[in-house]
Formats: structure tokens, C-alpha cells, sequence
């Protein structure tokens, strides 16, 4: 015999966290691979150049959609605590997007034609981790892709060995 209850009033279901994450920064949940490659690219564009450029994870965009990429790298200056807005004005010189297992390359490719590039970003990685390599995207539909040697953004001049980005997975 079940035993039922009946409900008075509405009843509130709460979204899962992964949920919340996705709704709030437009973009898939992050697993240990995404999470690596991530701080990996943070870690050694910024031994390579902090003197030019900060790299910055995870900032908010005002952007329509609103939009997270995993990293923006912008020229470098003095940040002013004093003055944070939740969703950052000024649009970075590149963004770099890490691609997740349920994403497609396609999706990040408009993401870049769509909103990054309108607002006047200059270029857009995008991470591939199964292929262990990089695809660029530059505004006027030039594209690279770099798996081996060494990747250069005409954008930023910014130049990096994609074997030490992907060294660690198999």
C-alpha cells in the first residue's frame, strides 16, 4: 500500500548546481580536462607574457547573450578595486573557449562571429582537447589551427608551443 500526500500550496523544485552554472555563464559545466587545459594555458601565457597582457579567467561579459569565456586576455593596466562591475564593459583583445564533450566547434565558432567579434575582440581560441590543438579564429574569416609547433595569434602576437599545452594528456 503507497502512502500519498497531497501538497498544499506550490511547490519550488531547485535547479541542480551545474544548471545554475550553465544558465548564469551560457556555457557547459566543466570537467577535469576542461578544468587543466584551462589553468595550463592561464599558467604559461602568463610566464610568457604578463609583461604585455593579463589573462583573466572566467570573467562575465557584457554581452548579449551574457557570456563567460574561460579566459580573456587583455592588455595590461592596473585594476581598480574600487571601481568592479559585475559584468565587464570593456571587451578583451582575445578569448579563448575551451571546447566541453557536449559543445560542438561550430557552436563556439558562431559564439565568436555572433558576440565576440561585434563587440570588438580581435581574435578567439578555440581549445580542442581531443585533438590536442588550438583553432583561431580572426574577425575577417581567416582561420588556424596549430596542433604541433608553435601557435601564433596575429591578433596579440602572442606565440606559445601547443606540446607544452597539451604535454600532460594522452
Amino acid at each position: 500500500m503507497m502512502h500519498e500526500e497531497l501538497l498544499e500550496g506550490p511547490v519550488v523544485v531547485e535547479a541542480a548546481p551545474e544548471m545554475d552554472y550553465e544558465i548564469e555563464r551560457n556555457k557547459p559545466m566543466p570537467n577535469i580536462i576542461h578544468g587543466f587545459l584551462q589553468h595550463k594555458i592561464g599558467v604559461l601565457l602568463d610566464q610568457l607574457f604578463a609583461d604585455k597582457f593579463m589573462f583573466i579567467s572566467e570573467l562575465s561579459l557584457d554581452s548579449t547573450p551574457p557570456s563567460t569565456p574561460d579566459i580573456c586576455i587583455y592588455p595590461k593596466r592596473k585594476l581598480d578595486v574600487r571601481t568592479v562591475v559585475a559584468r565587464e564593459k570593456e571587451m578583451p583583445l582575445t578569448t579563448i573557449e575551451i571546447l566541453s564533450p557536449s559543445q560542438s566547434v561550430n557552436e563556439l565558432m558562431h559564439k565568436a562571429w555572433d558576440i565576440y567579434f561585434p563587440l570588438g575582440v580581435k581574435s578567439a581560441w578555440i581549445v580542442v582537447p581531443e585533438l590536442k590543438g588550438i583553432h583561431i579564429v580572426l574577425p575577417d574569416n581567416r582561420n588556424y589551427f596549430f596542433n604541433t609547433g608553435t601557435l601564433t595569434d596575429q591578433a596579440t602576437g602572442i606565440e606559445i608551443p601547443v606540446e607544452r599545452i597539451f604535454e600532460d594528456l594522452l
